[in-house]
């Protein structure tokens, strides 16, 4: 009778540690489930890659909300364009580009580069004899973070450079829940001999990973990082157009960009720029990846020329385009309509902006084939 007690308390027992294996293995499995992610250099893009994004205007968006183990729903987006956007690698510049950026250029060997409006500069060819288009940012990436080395300009046709005295981090590597880095950038453009305009940048930037969770987006569902980078920028033109040669600062710009991240997507999957004002946020942009639906934003510039001048302007405001123009609308800093026009389809034309505050808008016209953005600086 012993021995059989003995045998039905082992198996009991047993029976009991197989029980507590199969919960810890259950709870485990949820654990992991929703895991934390890290981002490394491999989960962002380098030079021939292409990411595809899409755009809304605006949203009732929840894109503050943050936290360890979130669920952020953004299923509902609803697309209004798409865009291209292209890591083109070194290699196709000038002689100048290469010297500065190329492989053996040091800490400026860059990546990539990008076309950007980060700087009004191109749309200042109005004023001058020659033109000037196509600005670029440059980017390098190594296993320790992305980082801003300088912009370059084709100054008819040629590309020249300008490297950052102060290279900005954007991404410190690797990247986890709870990390915090603090960076800044200073570049300074020069145009000369070609035009007396000189440009300063100055960006602070502080970048938190603030939440880790799930995020739900048109394209699927995902384990993400969200990281948050509160920008201050502070710029100055230096002129010749109005009267004797000054520096004009313009509109201090304080914004906050939210971006929700996964491992092997190149980009984020979810971008939103806030405008930062009086302690609000007002959305200016949404950007967020998806696969193509035939919405390919803007238009073909290469076949398209339009001036919007004088820029910067204090009354009035001017445009020619090839294409006829329906409608225009001026975009403040807080993604706020401040000026809107109807025009008929003319392709040119001028516009009263004597009531409009000093700052930088966004000017977009609409045309039957599409829209096309510009920047424009108020005096």
């Amino acid at each position: 009778m012993a021995f059989k007690f003995l045998y039905i308390c082992l198996a009991n027992l047993l029976s009991m540690r197989k029980t507590f294996f199969f919960i810890c293995l259950l709870a485990f499995s949820a654990l992991t489930g929703r895991s934390q992610i890290t981002l490394s250099i491999a989960d962002f893009a380098t030079g021939g890659d292409t990411v595809r994004l899409s755009q809304i205007q605006n949203s009732n968006l929840d894109f503050i909300a943050a936290g360890p183990n979130y669920t952020w729903d953004f299923s509902n987006l609803n697309t209004t364009s798409q865009s291209v956007k292209s890591y083109t690698p070194i290699g196709f510049g000038s002689f100048l580009i290469l010297a500065t950026y190329g492989p053996f250029a040091g800490s400026y060997a860059a990546t990539y580069f990008n076309l950007t409006t980060e700087l009004p500069i191109d749309q200042l060819s109005a004023f001058l004899p020659i033109e000037i288009s196509d600005l670029s940012q440059y980017t390098k990436r190594s296993n320790s973070g992305i980082t801003s080395i300088g912009y370059s300009i084709s100054v008819q046709g040629q590309g020249v450079p300008f490297k950052s005295d102060t290279i900005e981090t954007r991404y410190s590597l690797p990247l986890t829940f709870g990390d915090v880095h603090d960076s800044r950038g200073y570049t300074f453009v020069d145009l000369n001999p070609a035009a007396d305009i000189k440009y300063i940048q100055h960006r602070q930037r502080h970048t938190e990973v603030d939440g880790w969770g799930t995020v739900i987006t048109p394209l699927g569902t995902f384990p993400a990082l969200r990281v948050r980078h509160d920008i201050n920028e502070i710029d100055s033109i230096y002129q010749t157009f109005f009267g004797t040669g000054s520096w004009i600062g313009t509109p201090p710009i304080d914004r906050t960009e939210y971006e929700w991240w996964t491992n092997g997507k190149k980009e984020f999957l979810l971008k939103v720029v806030a405008t930062n004002f009086n302690g609000n946020q007002n959305i200016s942009s949404i950007e967020y990846q998806e696969q193509y639906l035939g919405l390919d934003a803007g238009i073909d510039e290469q076949s398209t020329q339009l001036m919007l001048y004088p820029n910067p302007a204090e009354d009035l405001c001017f445009f020619e385009s090839t294409l006829a123009v329906e409608e225009v609308v001026f975009y403040n800093q807080l993604g706020e309509i401040a000026l809107q026009a109807s025009f008929n389809g003319v392709q040119s034309a001028y516009m009263d902006i004597q009531h409009l505050n000093q700052g930088i808008y966004l000017c977009h016209l609409h045309t039957k084939n599409g829209t096309i953005v510009r920047k424009l600086t108020k005096l």
